[in-house]
């Protein structure tokens, strides 16, 4: 198996784990992932299973936990299942942020500033619980982490592993164009000589520097280039950098943020 591939087996073993723990009652979801194997399908096709299944776990429990005889019950079920719908919506972002969060909770909490004091307290419990549990597989899937949680991990951060591994890599034009070549489609050492006007030896130092680094890989010994994983999400972060640092000066960043998904277009398939 390539390490690309037991790079992807290694994250849905951990999503499995992080998912038991959020005691969301999953188990059929995981049932399918346990079956599934790992690299048959794409992570698209567990992040779906994972959503629809968060999706009809919430309303279940939603179901049966608001107050049953109430005059109100079927109207504020449709408003809380409103709610916890547009809340998993917040899965389709490429990065959610903490004001989408706040946002949300701000939604919430001025419902409940209209409900019954005493008389509602029940229902709205049970909504806070499911929208933190909604936020804890926000997280799972490493959509959202909150500002606290940054600040607390840059304490922690290697520098001089980042700048080796990360930073060094990608700060040079011919080895970004390289990557950047490759989001579509594996290409060989001569489709990458054409991309970049690299020739042989010049070319062969950035294509081991980065497969020294895993953001790309090699097929075989003398196989075509692809993107991997590591690759894939590392080109994604600086595409989405770029979109909410250096293009602010042009006023287009709302715009550009929007489309942030799909500039990248679609990962290749791994090798």
């Amino acid at each position: 198996m390539s390490d690309n591939g037991i790079s992807v087996e290694k994250e849905l073993l951990e999503l499995k784990d992080r998912v038991k723990e959020m005691d969301m009652g999953l188990r059929h979801i995981l049932a399918l992932l346990q079956t599934s194997p790992p690299l048959s399908h794409p992570v698209d096709r567990t992040f779906l299973l994972l959503r629809e299944e968060a999706r009809d776990r919430a309303l279940t429990r939603l179901d049966a936990g608001m107050v049953k005889r109430c005059e109100l019950r079927k109207d504020c079920r449709h408003k809380f299942a409103d709610f916890l719908e547009r809340n998993l919506e917040l899965l389709d972002l490429p990065r959610i942020e903490e004001d989408n969060i706040l946002s949300r909770m701000e939604e919430l909490e001025a419902m409940r500033s209209k409900a019954v004091p005493g008389r509602c307290d029940d229902c709205f419990d049970e909504v806070g619980t499911l929208f933190r549990q909604q936020q804890e597989l926000m997280k799972a899937l490493r959509l959202y982490r909150s500002h606290e949680e940054v600040r607390q991990s840059l304490d922690t951060l290697p520098e001089a592993e980042v700048v080796k591994e990360l930073l060094e890599p990608l700060s040079n034009v011919q080895r970004l164009n390289i990557m950047k070549s490759l989001v579509k489609a594996p290409r060989s050492f001569s489709e990458l000589s054409s991309v970049t006007n690299l020739r042989g030896g010049n070319l062969l130092y950035h294509l081991q520097r980065l497969t020294a680094t895993q953001m790309i890989v090699q097929r075989g010994g003398r196989g075509d280039y692809a993107l991997s994983e590591r690759g894939t999400r590392a080109l994604e972060m600086v595409n989405d950098l770029y979109l909410r640092t250096l293009t602010t000066a042009t006023g287009k960043v709302t715009e550009k943020a929007d489309q942030g998904r799909t500039v990248m277009g679609p990962s290749p398939p791994c090798p």
